[in-house]
């Protein structure tokens, strides 16, 4: 049977392998099934959107602060519970959390 260090491991590198983009992981809880079968590793992270387009010259500065608000807008955290079974060890999917 794998530990709850272990079963974090695998759930972190699974966000890495399958949620593109996802950084700043920040874990937000584990426990184990009432069966003692699986673990579920509730994780969040930030996704950012694609870059704004450039800015015509002559309207630079204002712009400027306009693509910034837009690069702040884009950020988003999202939080997915991980399932990996206590047993093997093996990642057994995820899915959208709904805690909120």
């Amino acid at each position: 049977m794998i530990d709850f260090d272990e079963a974090i491991r695998i759930a972190q590198e699974n966000v890495v392998k399958l949620v593109k983009g996802a950084k700043n992981l920040v874990l937000e809880g584990a426990l184990i099934s009432a069966d003692n079968t699986r673990y579920e590793v509730t994780i969040s992270y930030e996704l950012e959107g694609d870059d704004p387009p450039p800015a015509p010259d002559s309207a630079k500065d204002n712009a400027a602060n306009l693509m910034a608000l837009i690069a702040i807008m884009k950020k988003r955290r999202e939080c997915k519970v991980f399932f990996v079974d206590s047993h093997s060890g093996q990642f057994r999917g995820f899915k959208r959390s709904t805690e909120g």
